[in-house]
């Protein structure tokens, strides 16, 4: 009896060891499998905050944008779909512009850029990234794309430097930076459809004093001076603009002609837009920065600088010695809307 007791003694040690070493691989792959869960979870969550802070990115910059001007950066969708983090906040990637932050608490960071595409549409794109405690990126989200559209002229205007529902006839040597596009010149298809230009008297318009010119056909002086605060001038013939006008921040819209050789907007900005309806003038030695729309014809003297943009329902004439620079600001267009729309969100 004793000899059997024994020998059950003597088996109990390793059957109760190899329970315990059972016991550990179990607790041991528990624990791991406890440790990759937590893991994922941290991986989820943090996916999850990067893309949330892309979308919150995204939002900030649709509020921020005033205008087509804003977006001057051109890109193509494979680019921007193949960038990592670090790239998509790099200047040298967006040509020298820096990334604009959205309003995220670290180790959050959101970011976002205007961008233009290869078809001109305006694009808010945003991303996200969780960093970890040594600034590597621990999660980064996909590109969050808004597509954003502006009233019909301020695209028009902020796509061409010249364009003209007839054609646009230039002179030799000319100095230019922008582009110019005469529908008569284009097969059909590849026509702009340009609005109609109405000449009437804006809401709140300042109504300019007539005159009549060596002709005897009325017409308005303008030589304004300084700031004009915004306000909107109408003039129902002709608007002369001599050499005396120095002036910015305004609207001008006349019933007939427009005859422009002061200098108009302040340098390097577009602040001023001009509705004709019948031909713009620019004469020598004017120098016109804004936005100029004519029912009829524009003509471009030598000696005329023009730094905005032109859109006429005829021809555009540029004589040799008359500088374009297509600039884009946010001039006030009347009977235009100036509010931008959303097009399309794609997260």
């Amino acid at each position: 009896m004793r000899d059997g007791a024994e020998r059950q003694a003597g088996l109990a040690l390793p059957i109760v060891l190899v329970l315990l070493a059972m016991a550990v691989m179990l607790g041991v792959a528990g624990l791991r499998s406890a440790l990759t869960a937590e893991r994922l979870a941290g991986n989820f969550k943090a996916s999850v905050q990067a893309g949330m802070a892309a979308e919150a990115a995204a939002s900030s910059g649709w509020s921020a944008l005033k205008k087509p001007g804003d977006i001057t950066v051109e890109s193509s969708r494979e680019v921007l779909d193949a960038l990592t983090w670090h790239e998509f906040i790099d200047p040298a990637r967006f040509q020298g512009e820096p990334v604009r932050r959205g309003d995220c608490e670290a180790p959050i960071r959101c970011a976002y850029r205007y961008v233009a595409d290869a078809s001109r549409r305006h694009l808010i794109v945003a991303m996200g990234a969780v960093m970890d405690g040594d600034g590597r990126v621990r999660a980064v989200s996909e590109p969050v794309r808004v597509t954003v559209v502006f009233s019909r002229l301020a695209e028009l205007f902020s796509r061409y430097a010249l364009l003209a529902d007839g054609t646009v006839v230039t002179g030799e040597g000319e100095a230019s930076k922008g582009r110019a596009h005469g529908n008569a010149s284009r097969v059909r298809e590849n026509r702009v459809r340009i609005p109609d230009v109405d000449a009437s008297p804006p809401e709140d318009a300042v109504s300019l004093a007539l005159e009549a010119d060596e002709n005897g056909q009325p017409r308005c002086r303008f030589e304004a001076v300084g700031d004009l605060a915004g306000r909107v001038y109408h003039c129902a013939g002709r608007l002369d603009i001599p050499v005396a006008a120095r002036f910015h921040n305004a609207t001008l819209v006349a019933r007939g002609d427009i005859h422009l050789a002061g200098e108009v907007g302040r340098e390097a900005s577009v602040d001023v837009a001009m509705l004709s309806g019948g031909d713009i003038h620019f004469r020598a030695p004017g120098v016109a920065r804004g936005w100029f729309m004519a029912a009829g014809d524009a003509r471009l003297e030598a000696g005329a600088l023009l730094e905005g943009a032109v859109i006429a329902h005829g021809d555009i004439h540029r004589s040799s010695g008359a500088v374009v620079r297509h600039l884009v600001g946010d001039p006030l267009l009347p009977h235009a809307p100036r509010e931008k729309r959303l097009l399309r969100w794609e997260s």
